[in-house]
């Protein structure tokens, strides 16, 4: 009887051992799956903490490309504005520049075209124009109104009839650069008088009969019968 007693005993701590073992075994895997749901629960914290960030991120970086697009924008803007002003002021030197580099071309050659007879305090017109740059030279008036300021140069040439005697001048605003006497004897001759004037832009020059000059001085269309001597009027600018 005692023998089969302890029998059963052995047979239960026996049969117990691996009843023992296999709740162990079912603590250790729920141990395991719990820290595994902790893990992913973790995991599944991080990915939306990522997604967050990423999207944080992409709303920092879109801001910020529209913000340095804007930025590059004005810069780009501010410099072409800075371009232009600098080229419209080199432009402007350099017109400058050739404003006093460059002398404008200012000349003018007028003769007459007829005989004419003068008397003292007349202006000397010379109707027939070879030529007339810039178009300073009036025709009807025989007066030259300088475009331009500088240095001019001016030319007269009679040819004077026989016994006549004329004084005539190169008057600017009333102010005489030149005098050129032609005096009265027994011979046909041409005569020429010529000055150089610093004059400002829009004086007026003409050839005046002066004071003092014979009355009736008679001059010929051209001397005698050459015709290339002519009785003319001329200008040019030296340097504007």
């Amino acid at each position: 009887m005692v023998r089969i007693e302890f029998q059963i005993e052995r047979m239960k701590t026996e049969m117990g051992q691996p009843v023992k073992a296999v709740e162990n075994m079912k603590t250790g895997i729920y141990d395991t799956l719990k820290a595994f749901h902790t893990k992913l629960e973790t995991y599944d914290q991080n990915v939306q903490r990522i997604e967050a960030f990423e999207t944080k991120l992409t709303k920092t970086v879109s801001e910020k490309q529209k913000e340095n697009g804007k930025n590059i924008d004005d810069k780009l803007a501010a410099l072409e504005n800075k371009t232009v002003e600098i080229l419209d002021k080199k432009i402007q030197e350099l017109q400058a520049i050739k404003d006093e580099v460059l002398t404008p071309t200012v000349a003018f050659k007028a003769r007459l075209d007829s005989d004419i007879v003068v008397s003292n305090g007349q202006t000397i017109v010379f109707p027939a124009v070879l030529f007339n740059e810039e178009d300073s030279y009036n025709q009807r008036t025989g007066k030259f109104t300088t475009p331009v300021s500088g240095t001019y140069m001016f030319t007269i040439a009679f040819c004077r009839k026989k016994v006549k005697t004329l004084v005539a001048g190169i008057m600017a605003d009333r102010k005489k650069y030149t005098v050129t006497l032609m005096y009265g004897d027994a011979n046909d001759e041409c005569l020429t008088g010529d000055t150089v004037a610093v004059l400002t832009s829009g004086q007026v020059v003409w050839v005046h009969v002066l004071s003092g000059s014979s009355i009736d001085a008679i001059f010929h269309q051209y001397y005698s019968y050459y015709s290339y001597r002519r009785n003319t009027f001329s200008v040019v600018l030296i340097h504007g």
